[in-house]
């Protein structure tokens, strides 16, 4: 590594500052370092194009990879596949900005939950409101009483602001991150059910970061309508439900555009029943993930 021997890197640098080899325009012919303008340590500089290029992607990435992963279910997937990298966002990137998007949005608390008779799971990564009780958290993620035993040992403990507090931390630490970590888990069961395939283990890593953007993105829409339960009225249920069989029928359709491309329509009932496997296993995975959590953040209160 080359020290340079200014303070501040600026157009007008002979040499690189990373590499020192002399530069004959803005970009360096050996490492690609770039010679920063007169303003590019500026805030303003920094605002409008440093975090506008590497989030928005001002040149029209992001809106085309939105485009793409909204309108036709699982062509982003083939794309991606298919070597066609330089036109999209990368799906990992794409992941980060919808876990972003998710997480600014609904940080005042948000769970979405489905039932099959006395089962309830987790539709989607749940963020509590940090104001409730321990009591009252725990009452939300935990719909099977597994932690009331260890909720009675700890309850003389579980009052004071301190508690509360510490509690939500340590809550957040391990279930919101770890909740992400599903993509390992929708790749490997994809892996598994269309191993015929012979699709590489990345492939379908990237099937399922693009799905899980868009069943992130599409639940905002969930958050929009209980910020407008007043206005909906009893709509709001109705508005849950068309969010559901908007993203599984979306799965259905990515599923069969990707791994069952050609044949009849059998093969659509094979994707339906891979989407709600993939639907199901999500959902328990999310709700295991938080009452572990819970359990995690009680023991250490």
């Amino acid at each position: 590594m080359v020290l340079a021997k200014v303070d501040t890197a600026i157009a007008g640098t002979k040499g690189c500052v990373s590499c020192g080899a002399p530069l004959t325009g803005p970009y360096c012919s050996r490492c690609g370092e770039r010679t920063l303008e007169p303003d590019a340590l500026t805030l303003r500089h920094f605002m409008v194009h440093t975090v506008a290029h590497e989030l928005l992607h001002v040149d029209g990435t992001l809106w085309r990879t939105l485009r793409l992963l909204f309108v036709h279910p699982g062509q982003l997937s083939l794309e991606y596949a298919a070597g066609r990298h330089r036109p999209y966002v990368n799906p990992f990137r794409l992941l980060l900005i919808a876990i972003v998007a998710y997480a600014l949005i609904s940080s005042s608390g948000f769970i979405v939950t489905w039932n099959i008779g006395p089962v309830t799971m987790s539709m989607a990564p749940a963020v509590v409101r940090r104001s409730l009780s321990i009591e009252d958290t725990i009452e939300q993620i935990d719909r099977y009483g597994l932690l009331r035993k260890q909720v009675a040992q700890k309850h003389a403990q579980l009052a004071s602001d301190a508690a509360r507090e510490r509690f939500h931390d340590r809550l957040e630490a391990f279930a919101e991150p770890v909740s992400f970590t599903n993509v390992v888990l929708l790749a490997a069961t994809l892996h598994l059910v269309f191993l015929r395939k012979r699709r590489r283990f990345l492939e379908h890593t990237a099937f399922s970061m693009h799905v899980l953007s868009f069943v992130l993105l599409s639940s905002l829409t969930s958050f929009a309508a209980v910020r407008l339960r007043s206005w909906l009225g009893g709509y709001l249920f109705l508005t849950f439900g068309l969010v559901f069989l908007w993203q599984f029928g979306y799965l259905t359709i990515a599923i069969r555009r990707f791994y069952l491309a050609n044949g009849r329509w059998g093969r659509w009932i094979v994707s339906m029943a891979a989407a709600f496997l993939l639907y199901v296993l999500n959902s328990a995975f999310m709700t295991a993930v938080q009452i572990a959590g819970a359990a995690i953040a009680l023991a250490l209160i």
